[in-house]
């Protein structure tokens, strides 16, 4: 498997990335509610003439709607060209960007909250959850929204070049279990459009 591709559609900006034989090149975008529309084209522009081996997809917590896309481009690229593909947690490829060994890694929740999830001597050591900023002040922490609590901040592409380096070897040497599926930690916030609740009342 010498060319793999990495997507990560957890935050509002999206990132990809291609590893070559072990030399990686990776590319971020701004996407707000366009992962749908913008992603194809930049993978495609990214991967130029090449087809990638594999795919490794980041399967969240993040945003809702973008973790749908990441993987279903994922997954339909897969079965277009039948290939696997390979999922990474998003709180585990920002603690692996910040390098984080012991203390809490985040990311951006909604309702002004963030994923969390704790870690000791570089593994979780309990499931992710929702919290306040204010229960992670002076902690040491790590992720996307981490530098304004005064951690260590990680993006998109951080998180994407992170998960290259810890994944294809795994991926080449055929010790990686393929399959990825979305992790949520909560339902997403649905509410009816101006039209449907014009026709409701």
């Amino acid at each position: 498997m010498s060319t793999i591709l990495c997507i990560d559609t957890a935050s509002d900006r999206f990132a990809i990335g291609v590893d070559r034989d072990g030399v990686v090149t990776s590319m971020e975008a701004e996407a707000r509610q366009d992962h749908s529309r913008l992603l194809l084209p930049a993978i495609a522009s990214l991967l130029s003439d090449d087809h990638p081996d594999a795919i490794l997809v980041v399967i969240g917590p993040g945003a809702y709607a973008g973790i749908r896309v990441g993987i279903a481009t994922a997954e339909g690229l897969s079965l277009a060209r039948g290939i696997p593909v390979y999922g990474i947690g998003t709180l585990e490829a920002a603690a692996l960007a910040a390098g984080l060994r012991d203390g809490i890694v985040v990311h951006p929740a909604g309702r002004a909250e963030f994923a969390a999830q704790r870690w000791a001597d570089g593994r979780p050591v309990d499931s992710p959850a929702t919290m306040a900023p204010a229960a992670l002040a002076e902690q040491p922490l790590a992720g996307e929204g981490a530098g304004a609590l005064g951690g260590i901040e990680t993006g998109a592409r951080d998180r994407v070049e992170a998960s290259l380096r810890d994944r294809c070897p795994k991926i080449r040497a055929g010790t990686l279990e393929a399959g990825a599926e979305a992790f949520y930690l909560r339902e997403p916030s649905i509410t009816l459009s101006r039209r449907q609740q014009a026709a409701a009342s």
